[in-house]
């Protein structure tokens, strides 16, 4: 019934003006536009012309204006609801909203005070909060470090690719990238970087004993119906073990910084509840 009301009332006179990237009307017949009513409180279309982004589509401008409408009536017929309903105590919420004030102001100039904060962590800073915290650092999941091959089965190269994908010798390396260049559909060894073995496995055909495998023969040789996979894992962490400093680096950076952070911010709160004091601003009858 209400789509109805706004589809007949509003349709011809607003979906020109929204659509066409145009103001909206302010005033109808001398009189504002009237969108909607709830109780004592009224809805213009200038209230909200200034929602409707340039360029917009006539649909698009009628269900926005049914979206916005619908919610507005919703809210207010709840506010009189609550208005009839809560006693002056549950009314009053200047103490609230006071307090909501207090906090988000504390809470911006925090937020810009910090950006103060020195972003250079250094490997040693990373190095020593990993000695001291590798009882907290324990892999989930097990990582890899590892060579990603995927060709073609009847690639005339696989069989010379399967010979030196797991070489260490620096001139079967060589070669070995030669002909993945020309062969391969994807030639990975992911920066040797350290990943979790589902990152390395979400490209091979789903089977299980991949950890096993990984684990135990430190290859994978796996096939489907068109695609050699050939796998070399370079380094193995199992889960439950300490995770390797390189695998955390990234997030013990970001714990590092966030502690600068808290310290500035402590040391912001100690220095200027000292200076308050020495010069009278605050004066606290607290016994310690």
């Amino acid at each position: 019934m209400m789509r109805f009301f706004f589809s007949a009332l509003f349709g011809i006179l607003l979906a020109a003006t929204l659509a066409s990237c145009k103001h909206i009307d302010k005033y109808r017949g001398g009189q504002p536009s009237l969108l909607a009513v709830a109780g004592d409180k009224k809805l213009y279309v200038e209230d909200i012309k200034a929602m409707f982004p340039p360029n917009i589509t006539q649909a698009d401008s009628l269900t926005m204006l049914h979206s916005y409408v619908d919610a507005w009536v919703k809210k207010e017929l709840l506010l009189r609801l609550a208005e009839d309903n809560l006693s002056s105590k549950q009314k009053n919420v200047s103490a609230l909203l006071e307090d909501y004030r207090t906090s988000l102001l504390v809470y911006r100039y925090k937020q810009e005070y910090i950006e103060r904060v020195d972003t250079l962590v250094s490997e040693a800073e990373c190095e020593a909060f990993y000695n001291d915290n590798r009882q907290h650092l324990t892999l989930h999941k097990p990582v890899v470090r590892a060579l990603f091959i995927k060709l073609r089965k009847n690639s005339q190269h696989l069989e010379r690719i399967r010979k030196l994908y797991t070489s260490t010798r620096p001139e079967d390396i060589t070669a070995l990238e030669d002909l993945c260049l020309q062969a391969a559909l994807k030639f990975d060894h992911y920066g040797n970087r350290w990943l979790t073995l589902d990152e390395l496995t979400k490209d091979l055909p789903p089977q299980r004993g991949y950890e096993e495998r990984a684990a135990r023969k430190r290859t994978i040789e796996v096939e489907d119906e068109e695609y050699a996979y050939l796998v070399a894992i370079h380094d193995f962490k199992e889960r439950n073990t300490t995770a390797p400093l390189e695998y955390e680096y990234d997030n013990i950076k970001t714990i590092i910084l966030n502690q600068r952070k808290k310290g500035m911010i402590q040391s912001l709160e100690q220095r200027i509840l000292q200076e308050a004091v020495q010069k009278n601003v605050v004066k606290i009858y607290v016994e310690n």
